[in-house]
C-alpha cells in the first residue's frame, strides 16, 4: 500500500508540474516541432521493428560502474547477439548498439552529439518516447538531432510509478519505477527469449565514465555517489515479479552483475545459456 501511495503521489506531482504554464509552453513547442519533422527520419512500423531482431538473446546496457569490470572477451561475446542501450550508455566505446531507447534526457545537445559522433550508433534503431509530455524526446526528433537517415520507432510510456505486467506491444511500454523497467519491457515486447541486464547495479550512483566517487553534475541535490537508488526495492520487486510471470513462457530475465541488487530476485546470467 505504501509503495502504491508513494507512486500515486509522485505521479500527481509530475502531472502538476507538467500543467504549469511554462511547462505547457515547452511541451507544446516540442510537440509541434515533432509533428512538423515527420518524414525527417525513416519511421518504422511495428512489423518493421520486429523484423530487425536477429537473435534470441539480447543484452540491455545501463550505465553503472560495474561495466568497467567486463573483460574484452565478454564484450565480444555480447556482440554476437542483439544489443540495447539507454540513458548515458552512448558515452561508451565498447560495443555497437543495435537499439537505443530514449525517454529521460539530462542534457539534450550533449546527448545527441555523442550519438551522432559515435560510430557505434551509425546503424542503430532509435526507440523514442512520444506524446505531449515527452518534451526532450520530441525535441530530439523534431530538431533533427539524430544521425541523418536514422531509423526511428516511437512509443508511449504507460503505468508510471505503479506496478503493471509487461506490455507485449512495443508501441506502449510500462515505465513503472525506472527507465530500466521500460527498456526491459521493450525487450519483452520485441520477443527476445533471453534478456540480460548489464550495468544496472542500483547499489550506488557510480557511473562508468566518472571517477569512482564523482557525482554527475546534474545529480539531484543530496545524492552521493555511494548512495543506493531510492527506488531500488520497488525496481527489484517489479522485475522479480516479471521474471516469475515470464518463466513459464520460457522467457529468461537475468542480470549480469552478481553484485547488482537485481540479483536478489533475478538469476545471474550464465554464458553457456546464450542462444
Amino acid at each position: 500500500m505504501l509503495r502504491g501511495a508513494a507512486g500515486r503521489l509522485r505521479a500527481a506531482r509530475g502531472l502538476s508540474a507538467a500543467l504549469r504554464p511554462s511547462a505547457l509552453a515547452r511541451n507544446g513547442g516540442a510537440y509541434v516541432a515533432d509533428l512538423r519533422a515527420r518524414g525527417r527520419y525513416r519511421a518504422l512500423s511495428r512489423r518493421e521493428l520486429l523484423a530487425t531482431r536477429r537473435s534470441d538473446t539480447v543484452f540491455l546496457f545501463g550505465s553503472g560502474r560495474s561495466l568497467l569490470d567486463v573483460p574484452d572477451e565478454e564484450w565480444r561475446r555480447f556482440a554476437d547477439h542483439d544489443t540495447v542501450s539507454f540513458r548515458e550508455f552512448p558515452r561508451q566505446r565498447w560495443i555497437r548498439a543495435d537499439y537505443h531507447v530514449t525517454a529521460e534526457i539530462d542534457r539534450l545537445d550533449d546527448y545527441a552529439r555523442r550519438i551522432r559522433e559515435s560510430p557505434l550508433y551509425a546503424d542503430t534503431v532509435f526507440v523514442v518516447q512520444r506524446g505531449w509530455l515527452a518534451e526532450l524526446p520530441n525535441r530530439l526528433v523534431g530538431g533533427g538531432l539524430l544521425p541523418e537517415g536514422a531509423r526511428v520507432f516511437r512509443y508511449r510510456r504507460v503505468s508510471r510509478w505503479r506496478y503493471s505486467p509487461p506490455s507485449r506491444d512495443p508501441r506502449r511500454l510500462v515505465h513503472g519505477f525506472s527507465s530500466g523497467i521500460s527498456v526491459t519491457n521493450f525487450a519483452i515486447a520485441m520477443g527476445w527469449r533471453r534478456i540480460v541486464l548489464v550495468g544496472i547495479d542500483l547499489y550506488d550512483h557510480r557511473y562508468f565514465w566518472l571517477d569512482a566517487d564523482e557525482r554527475r553534475p546534474y545529480e539531484r541535490e543530496g545524492i552521493a555517489a555511494a548512495d543506493s537508488f531510492a527506488t531500488a526495492d520497488t525496481i527489484v520487486d517489479m522485475l522479480g515479479r516479471w521474471h516469475d510471470l515470464l518463466r513459464p513462457e520460457g522467457i529468461a530475465l537475468e542480470v549480469y552483475n552478481p553484485r547488482s541488487l537485481l540479483a536478489r530476485r533475478l538469476p545471474v546470467h550464465r554464458p553457456a545459456d546464450d542462444v
